[in-house]
């Protein structure tokens, strides 16, 4: 009964919020940010470049590489980014934790229904190292009753459209680093912001069910890349 109060009171808190103040104009400056500052102590932090391909996001990659060649990729254990410019909205260790795990769970997943994951090093093997960066926080309530004003609604569907996250709603920064398997030579590495589906109403209850559903979503981001790269080779 407590639990439904104090979400009925979070609904009732946001409607206010959204009538009392906001237009369609408003609404749509109000998703989070959609760059990513470049985190100043991952080993590859000197080498990364803005990516061209995905506005806010960084990349490295050695030239002339051929990720193609890699076919079985080694998942390390998710890590927690500990650099001073490190950011997690609040959250304590334990759920950062839980995200570092939940991340760890749902590439290998991910990869092993691809028949990609491999448990040690060899021929054409890549170890990925990734490290959970960032979390933007989402605001409970508004970002929930965003989604069901008929003016929030438009504005998120413009936001989703142009791959924003959506009013009042965080997202997680991840990082991955490439390294060849046998050589532990970096390969390559990206930093990226990742968000839920624009009406994932789940996702809008808090800031830990938004970073939980941006990490799911960023594994299978993974995929789709790791796949592609195979594809063009």
């Amino acid at each position: 009964m407590h639990s439904k109060h104090t979400a009925m009171g979070s609904l009732l808190h946001g409607l206010a919020v959204l009538t009392g103040a906001l237009s369609l104009a408003t609404l749509a400056g109000c998703t989070s940010p959609q760059s990513v500052e470049k985190p100043t102590d991952l080993p590859s932090s000197a080498r990364l470049r803005e990516d061209p391909s995905r506005p806010g996001a960084w990349v490295y990659r050695v030239p002339n590489v051929d990720f193609g060649k890699y076919t079985r990729y080694i998942v390390d254990p998710v890590q927690i980014y500990r650099g001073s410019d490190a950011d997690f909205a609040g959250l304590s260790d334990a759920q950062v934790n839980e995200l570092a795990q939940l991340m760890t769970s749902e590439a290998r997943r991910a990869l092993g229904g691809a028949n990609l994951l491999a448990s040690s090093p060899g021929p054409n093997t890549a170890r990925i190292v990734l490290k959970v960066v960032r979390v933007d926080p989402t605001t409970p309530g508004a970002a929930t009753v965003s989604r069901l004003l008929p003016v929030g609604a438009v504005a998120n569907v413009v936001q989703g459209a142009e791959g924003g996250s959506g009013s009042f709603t965080g997202a997680a920064v991840l990082s991955a680093e490439f390294y060849d398997s046998k050589t532990s030579k970096l390969l390559g590495a990206a930093v990226r912001r990742y968000h839920p589906a624009t009406f994932n109403m789940e996702a809008t209850l808090s800031t830990m069910d938004t970073a939980r559903a941006a990490v799911q979503q960023a594994a299978q981001d993974l995929l789709a890349s790791l796949q592609r790269a195979q594809a063009n080779r």
